[in-house]
């Protein structure tokens, strides 16, 4: 490889990065022309220009191949799929651009672009910076609501004007990442920097008050302690995770939240069956892309508020890209954790973290 198609590549990477960095910029909304973007959109891209120009250097087509392109290329049909069901055409494509080509696109330049542990730890340092930020930004707007009295329980203060959980869905990820890299430090001077940031996110996912997010939390840290082998450490874990535990249940907003698990169990119990109700009418297409609103409308009880979606991964998918989705999705899912798992053991460096994160 030439000097200048190394240098290419290498702003590729880093744009890769930066990209990362900005996963939540998606609420950065304008329209150039007649067309609505927003500013992630046009950082991908960006990447997508400097991979294409990274190909033109390297003479060479893209050489992503993975195990799963069959099951991707059939979830892209049923997304198509989705947007003829969908009664809104127009919102479904847009949705579909956003959710299932661009991810997609930027799924396939990683596996193409990536092939060192230095370009993987320079993309996995740009996520991190940006979950960081992220974490800062969402114990700020909810210091500074708590100074003003208006942290409402049902309604946590949530960074850039998004939900609190949709904050917790973004923090989720990051902070099994960094678990990864406490526990499987490819050297000492990464596990602290890791801790550090654990620790941040923890707290930034803990004034959520996302009753989902305290369950992934909890999944994590049983996740965690089976991973350990050394009992003194593991041992040491479950005291600090103790310790954590009546801190938090301490606070007051956090012991008022947990009293509503209740309402929030009937009130998805009801979704659920408002979604296998409609979905054993529509089985094949489902609602539609952001069709589940209006698909369930005649099944909402009057009192009950509007839900975009029915808060579960499985009916969400069906009810969003039919019965080819979901099926499509299940094969890359758990064919995605088997294969994570078989390769755990016998990963190595910085491949062990990220592997342990991502399953």
């Amino acid at each position: 490889m030439s000097e200048y198609a190394a240098r290419i590549r290498l702003a590729a990477v880093w744009l890769l990065a930066v990209t990362a960095a900005c996963l939540p910029l998606y609420v950065v909304r304008y329209r150039v022309g007649p067309l609505p973007t927003t500013l992630l959109e046009d950082l991908i891209g960006v990447t997508v220009a400097a991979y294409a120009l990274t190909l033109w250097a390297e003479r060479r087509l893209p050489a992503a191949r993975t195990a799963y392109d069959i099951p991707i290329l059939l979830l892209l049909v049923a997304g198509v799929m989705g947007i003829l069901a969908s009664p809104d055409h127009t919102r479904a494509l847009g949705i579909y651009r956003a959710y299932f080509v661009e991810a997609i696109l930027v799924f396939y330049m990683a596996v193409d672009l990536i092939r060192s542990p230095k370009e993987l730890r320079t993309v996995l340092l740009g996520g991190a910076a940006g979950a960081a930020v992220l974490a800062i930004g969402q114990v700020a707007v909810f210091v500074v609501a708590l100074a003003h009295h208006s942290v409402q329980i049902d309604n946590a203060p949530a960074f850039l004007n998004t939900s609190a959980n949709a904050v917790a869905l973004y923090l989720e990820p990051p902070l099994a990442f960094a678990i990864g890299f406490a526990l499987f430090p490819a050297s000492s001077r990464e596990r602290w920097p890791a801790i550090a940031l654990l620790a941040l996110l923890l707290v930034a996912m803990v004034l959520t008050l996302s009753r989902a997010g305290y369950g992934a939390l909890a999944v994590l840290a049983a996740v965690m302690i089976l991973s350990v082998t050394n009992r003194r450490v593991r041992l040491g874990i479950v005291g600090g995770l103790a310790v954590a535990l009546l801190a938090a249940l301490e606070l007051p907003f956090i012991n008022q939240r947990l009293s509503t698990l209740n309402h929030s169990v009937q009130l998805r119990l009801s979704i659920y069956h408002q979604a296998l109700t409609m979905l054993s009418q529509r089985p094949i297409f489902g609602a539609g892309i952001s069709g589940f609103p209006i698909r369930v409308a005649p099944l909402r009880p009057a009192s009950q508020e509007i839900e975009l979606y029915p808060h579960n991964l499985w009916l969400t998918t069906w009810s969003e890209i039919g019965l080819l989705g979901v099926i499509a999705f299940g094969v890359i899912f758990f064919g995605l954790l088997w294969r994570g798992w078989r390769a755990l053991g016998r990963a190595r460096d910085v491949y062990k973290p990220v592997i342990w994160g991502s399953v």
